[in-house]
């Protein structure tokens, strides 16, 4: 192990412009008056991991309010969990937090 200078930096302290860290999005399923409640809970335990009463609570929300966040992540995975949702026939869409 080399001893450490005081003037040296810690290296993980120093970060690169292109480092910074992704900007977040949310994914919003939008209500679809056609779908089962049963389906909606279903798939967003399939495609989410959400346990059932979490699931539960977004299907609800989607319901009475017209849309709910799923997710917020990093832009190609919110946009993979569109085309996931869009495969299942529900309405999802991007929207930067």
């Amino acid at each position: 192990m080399t001893p450490r200078m005081p003037h040296d930096s810690d290296p993980w302290a120093r970060r690169s412009p292109s480092s910074r860290p992704p900007s977040r999005y949310n994914v919003v399923l939008h209500r679809s008056a056609d779908m089962s409640l049963l389906f909606v809970i279903r798939a967003v335990m399939d495609l989410t991991r959400f346990c059932k009463e979490e699931a539960t609570h977004r299907m609800w929300e989607a319901y009475h309010l017209g849309r709910t966040v799923v997710v917020a992540t990093h832009l190609e995975r919110a946009e993979l969990y569109v085309e996931q949702f869009a495969e299942r026939g529900l309405p999802a869409s991007v929207e930067p937090v």
